[in-house]
């Protein structure tokens, strides 16, 4: 099952010990958890981070992990790196490994809560995550997207964008996540009945299939990937409608069976007619459309023409 458009929940210790398989039944199809807060420190890690990863994998949960950062400096920053891959170590989430950048007080009344640090910390951790082989991610806000977060080190990565709101006020084609709701919920109920009040999500790209096949969080990239970099899920610009032109035309020639409209945007037709070629060619069926797609599409509609 693909995790495109599916809602998920982000739990820590401050959730209790909760039913993980209420929440899957209530609807949530991932979770991304808390693994623990700050530096490298065991007192730091998340009290019910193993036992909420155990309840995942018991209830086929897909699961990624997160670090709320204090990091006030370089030091911090790499200090609260390992202190990730501590936890990690053993596992293989097939969600990404993101930090969470915002400020509760801590930072700002210790003069951290500036462009450069918040910069700086985030660049160390994506770099760093990825460099162990990890899927990074960067969780933030609004604000902290507006004045704090160049645009380089946004793009970085994927976004985990928090707004607590009915629609998201941002649409870059990184955002891998939205966290529509908490305590405020505009499109559910906060409440999970049996489990209380959690944070929700909505997914905007399949995770599972990427991280797997990219090789990333532990597992050993597949040799079936057809292009791991192109046009994907919620891209827009001339270049998708040229391949959606592409793949309405192979759908005339009878290669594929999904509509779509035409437009400049890769939508959820979009991704189901790309899979639909991938499957087609025994490829995995990543929802990603590059070169080599672009080729192999090529091919199959030479042949019926």
């Amino acid at each position: 099952m693909s995790l495109t458009g599916k809602k998920g929940v982000d739990l820590s210790s401050l959730n209790g010990n909760v039913d993980i398989e209420k929440i899957k039944n209530a609807g949530y199809d991932f979770a991304m958890l808390r693994c623990g807060y700050g530096s490298d420190y065991q007192n730091q890690d998340d009290t019910q981070f193993e036992n909420n990863v155990r309840k995942c994998e018991a209830a086929g949960v897909p699961w990624g992990a997160y670090l709320y950062s204090y990091a006030l400096c370089t030091e911090d920053a790499k200090s609260e790196v390992r202190h990730v891959l501590r936890l990690l170590k053993g596992k293989r989430p097939t969600l990404p490994v993101a930090i969470d950048m915002e400020d509760d007080g801590y930072k700002a009344q210790r003069g951290a809560w500036n462009f450069d640090n918040v910069n700086n910390v985030c660049k160390i951790f994506v770099n760093e995550v990825r460099a162990a082989g990890y899927y990074p991610m960067i969780y933030t806000g609004l604000e902290e997207i507006n004045n704090y977060i160049s645009s380089e080190v946004l793009n970085s990565c994927d976004l985990w964008f928090a707004q607590w709101w009915k629609v998201p006020q941002y649409d870059g084609s990184n955002m891998g996540m939205w966290q529509y709701g908490g305590e405020t919920n505009y499109l559910d109920s906060p409440t999970i009945p049996g489990v209380g009040v959690v944070d929700q999500d909505k997914c905007y790209k399949d995770y599972p299939t990427i991280i797997k096949n990219g090789g990333y969080n532990g597992w050993k990239k597949s040799d079936k990937v057809l292009d791991s970099t192109g046009y994907g899920y919620k891209d827009k610009g001339t270049g998708v409608l040229a391949l959606k032109e592409l793949l309405l035309l192979a759908r005339r020639l009878g290669i594929t069976n999904q509509g779509m409209d035409e437009n400049g945007t890769f939508g959820d037709g979009t991704l189901i007619a790309v899979n639909q070629v991938l499957k087609k060619g025994g490829y995995d069926q990543n929802g990603i459309a590059g070169d080599n797609f672009i080729k192999y599409l090529t091919k199959l509609i030479k042949e019926k023409l």
